[in-house]
């Protein structure tokens, strides 16, 4: 596992997917600070309204702070379910890369856009719905730490399965790949989740943990299949 996380650090600060990975976080950040800013009475309102429910919160200005910070975690979630949508766009780019630079395998998925784009759909909704779900707990000290990491467990790990590996495994190859890995894939989304609780940094990870799958399954697959050999070449990003 160890290789896999040292391999996707240093392939992070590849000047190609470095820039990249940029773009997700700078699309998501400009969107929705236009968001808060066109309808910013609407939102202090809204939470304004619902930390006025939590029996704690009398004094002015503990609540206050609390909804400073609300709306700052709020923005936060945004910038991330954002980027989950964004990155799935570019993902068939970042995963060309790493295979020209490391494993050299034909390209020959079943895998799609529109199919990266529903499953995050889905991983986004699912998310959302279990947010508002567990709500109530997101404002109790130390629960809230694996709160987050069950909500971006659930967000991350569909699409980045999916991500990594779609283009390049046929589907009887990907279903088994996916029956064959669900600890260790278990293990690298709660890995990469945890890297969400780094402030300000975390915004930028998504890459980087599509990078930790996208190593973890392109070497497994090269595994099933070491007689096929992509004939592309490295740098495949332009």
């Amino acid at each position: 596992m160890l290789p896999i996380f040292t391999k996707s650090l240093k392939d992070f600060f590849d000047y190609k997917i470095l820039f990249i990975s940029v773009l997700p976080i700078t699309g998501a950040a400009l969107l929705w600070g236009l968001v808060f800013y066109v309808f910013s009475t609407q939102i202090d309102n809204a939470l304004s309204s619902l930390l006025g429910h939590i029996p704690f919160l009398d004094n002015a200005w503990v609540r206050g702070t609390v909804e400073l910070l609300g709306g700052v975690f709020i923005y936060y979630e945004l910038l991330i379910i954002t980027a989950v949508m964004i990155v799935g766009i570019i993902a068939d780019w970042v995963v060309d890369r790493v295979n020209g630079k490391y494993y050299q395998l034909t390209k020959s998925g079943f895998g799609s856009l529109s199919g990266s784009m529903l499953i995050s759909l889905k991983s986004n909704v699912l998310f959302v719905l279990l947010f508002v779900l567990f709500l109530p707990l997101i404002f109790i000290p130390l629960i809230n730490i694996f709160v987050h990491l069950y909500l971006w467990m659930v967000l991350i790990r569909k699409p980045l399965f999916y991500d990594s590996i779609a283009m390049y495994s046929t589907r009887e190859e990907y279903d088994l790949l996916k029956k064959n890995s669900r600890m260790s894939a278990f293990l690298i989304t709660l890995s990469a989740a945890s890297l969400f609780l780094i402030p300000v940094v975390g915004v930028f990870i998504y890459v980087l943990q599509l990078l930790f799958f996208t190593h973890f399954n392109l070497q497994r697959l090269k595994s099933m299949r070491p007689d096929r050999v992509n004939l592309a070449p490295f740098g495949s990003i332009e």
